[in-house]
């Protein structure tokens, strides 16, 4: 696992700033501290910092060339399938010198050209230099589960891991891009290939970007509509013991690995089913790590996880985490995002990773699970829709928007969140499938996004972007049962933008490797092909997984229901982090910005202070927003904050 980045000037006798190269490479030595490599020719430089998992010799230093030099490499990630890419390669006459797969990719170019990466299994983003074409070639894996973002200003190509080694060039400008700000305000994120600021982009998930004399092409090397075949009639009985022996090979494959494997243990089903593959591989004794929240008992998983982790024989950390927690971590948090992401287990994210990067390099995580398997409570909610569907669809849109008005939002205790989400459920209800999961999935609904928003800044945006994102992706599947596209909706925006974002951010902030299984291509494609009635049955949600492990696991963690990686911050706001919240949004602040209106700002905070409605996302939103804006655009050009210095609470 490493940190990438680098310059390619159109100018073949524009040198590369040797200064500036290893300050792009420094910055982001997080992601790699076990080495530093560079290399600069005539108008290239790649920099890479390397985290030593498979191979840690120097032998695997980067930047890799290929033995005749002509190829140059740097890569992060890590590649499942290398064992048997490279027997192949070697019976095809390759001759390896390193035992390192990024080695691999230098043969897979050789052999097979632009389709090199459609043999290649993992999670990767990489730059590789064809040195006699003057050739660059970027790329990132099926699922984005690696991150590599790029600008073009039609004299240079900079590219990198993080943003912030982009930032460092002050050829670079910086401004807030307001479509991507458009999406933050409804999802939380910016979606490929969009980035907050104006001009940066991130390369597409299953992407390759080539560069070639002056110009920009931009592929896609997997074709899931060619690879996804649903099936129509399954024997469910084979169908769970193939689910079962193809996660334990996934699992297999992901423990390769020349330091010790642990895993992030929530208590729930994916990450139990994990440690439980774990077990077999590498019996007991393995590390695992858990996250809790001192009195909150609704948002605490704690319990759960010491449950299978007692089953399993792990050896076990918890933490548990209070709001003097966020106080002292968000800072570090914004200053690693480069752009904001307001999902607050982002926290909880941060802290597990340290408490994991202090005992192993490496952990496996549940990643991916709901959205093959169908987890979330919002296609829970597609079987008590049911109940609704006899009623006129005038009736239904009647209910969506009247009932939720008398009914209050909190998650102060069980019963409240509760209620919360019967109102949820309710303003999502919505006679169209794609209509039910949109309203389920957005924060800043449209009737609350437009009138936030000042009317010039508005009107300089396409509003109506949030929506036309998602039906475009529930529609590039038209074959697929309902239930299906709105996972793939979910699969290809939210997780991407959301979810893998802040855990690749958070883990490689200590340094720490983070490995998904449930995000094999190959079991995403298998997990596709399965039809909506083995993943909900009922109203019990990733039926067709429970079922295969349902023998390996304890019946209250088959039967718990889904809690997610929450935070209390709703609750925060009232109390510990009222003051933070009126100051970052205060009316002079948001005038100052000219992004939003100060009143409609105010009425947010003072409405959830009241306790009216749980506007905790949305007031998380604008913290992010703020917190961002003070640490990166209202930098020079050419700089980027030292990162905070962290101490830890008592």
């Amino acid at each position: 696992m490493c940190g990438i980045c680098g310059i390619v000037y159109t100018d073949p006798n524009q040198p590369v700033d040797e200064r500036l190269l290893t300050a792009m490479t420094r910055i982001i030595q997080h992601r790699g501290p076990d080495d530093e490599g560079l290399y600069r020719a005539g108008g290239v430089g790649l920099g890479s910092r390397r985290l030593a998992i498979v191979g840690l010799g120097q032998d695997s230093h980067m930047p890799m060339a290929s033995a005749d030099g002509g190829l140059w490499i740097v890569y992060n990630g890590e590649l499942y399938n290398h064992p048997e890419l490279k027997r192949n390669l070697q019976s095809r006459g390759c001759r390896y010198r390193t035992a390192s797969d990024t080695e691999t990719y230098l043969h897979l170019y050789r052999q097979y050209g632009d389709t090199f990466l459609e043999r290649a299994r993992g999670m990767f983003a990489l730059a590789l230099w064809d040195a006699p074409r003057r050739r660059l070639i970027l790329a990132r894996d099926r699922l984005g589960i690696k991150p590599l973002y790029y600008y073009f200003d039609g004299k240079a190509l900079r590219f990198g891991s993080e943003i912030k080694s982009i930032l460092l060039d002050p050829e670079v400008p910086r401004g807030i891009d307001l479509e991507a700000l458009n999406y933050f305000l409804a999802y939380f994120s910016a979606p490929e290939p969009l980035t907050m600021f104006q001009g940066i982009r991130q390369l597409g998930a299953g992407e390759m970007l080539i560069f070639q004399d002056g110009n920009i092409t931009i592929r896609p090397f997997w074709n899931p509509k060619e690879t996804i075949r649903p099936l129509t009639e399954v024997d469910e009985q084979d169908i769970q013991r193939e689910l079962a022996d193809r996660l334990k090979n996934v699992v297999r494959e992901h423990l390769l690995s020349d330091v010790p494997v642990g895993a992030f243990l929530s208590g729930g089903i994916d990450s139990s089913i994990l440690v439980a593959l774990m077990h077999d591989h590498l019996g007991p004794g393995f590390k695992s790590f858990a996250i809790g929240f001192e009195g909150h008992r609704l948002f605490d998983e704690t319990p759960y996880a010491r449950t299978i982790a007692r089953q399993f024989g792990t050896e076990h950390y918890e933490k548990r985490l209070a709001p003097r927690d966020l106080l002292t971590a968000l800072e570090d948090i914004t200053w690693q995002l480069d752009e904001p992401l307001a999902d607050s287990s982002c926290l909880p994210v941060y802290f597990v990773s340290r408490l994991a990067a202090g005992h192993v390099k490496v952990v496996l995580s549940g990643d991916g699970g709901d959205e093959v398997f169908a987890g979330y409570r919002k296609y829970q909610a597609e079987y008590y829709r049911r109940f609704f569907a006899f009623l006129p669809e005038s009736w239904q849109r009647f209910l969506s928007r009247t009932l939720v008005a008398g009914i209050p939002e909190s998650r102060a205790n069980v019963a409240m969140d509760f209620l919360r989400q019967i109102k949820k459920f309710f303003r999502g209800l919505d006679p169209d499938p794609f209509a039910r999961h949109l309203k389920w999935g957005i924060h800043f609904e449209d009737e609350i996004r437009a009138p936030l928003l000042r009317d010039e800044v508005r009107e300089a945006m396409a509003f109506d972007g949030p929506c036309r994102l998602r039906r475009d992706l529930f529609d590039e599947m038209p074959d697929w049962d309902d239930l299906n596209r709105m996972l793939w909706v979910d699969l290809r925006h939210t997780l991407a933008a959301d979810m893998l974002r802040k855990v690749d951010r958070m883990s490689m902030l200590h340094s720490l490797e983070v490995r998904v299984p449930f995000l094999d291509h190959t079991l995403v494609e298998f997990g596709f092909s399965l039809p909506a009635r083995l993943k909900l049955r009922g109203k019990t949600t990733k039926w067709i997984l429970k079922q295969a492990f349902a023998d390996c696991l304890p019946p209250e963690i088959i039967r718990r229901r889904k809690h997610g990686f929450d935070v209390p911050v709703g609750e925060w706001f009232k109390k510990e982090l009222r003051d933070l919240i009126n100051d970052v949004a205060s009316p002079e602040t948001v005038a100052r910005r000219g992004l939003f209106n100060p009143r409609r700002v105010q009425e947010i905070i003072k409405d959830h202070q009241d306790g009216k409605r749980d506007y905790n996302n949305h007031l998380w939103i604008l913290l992010s927003l703020e917190l961002w804006q003070r640490r990166y655009l209202d930098c020079p050009p050419g700089s980027v904050p030292d990162r905070p210095c962290v101490r830890e609470s008592p």
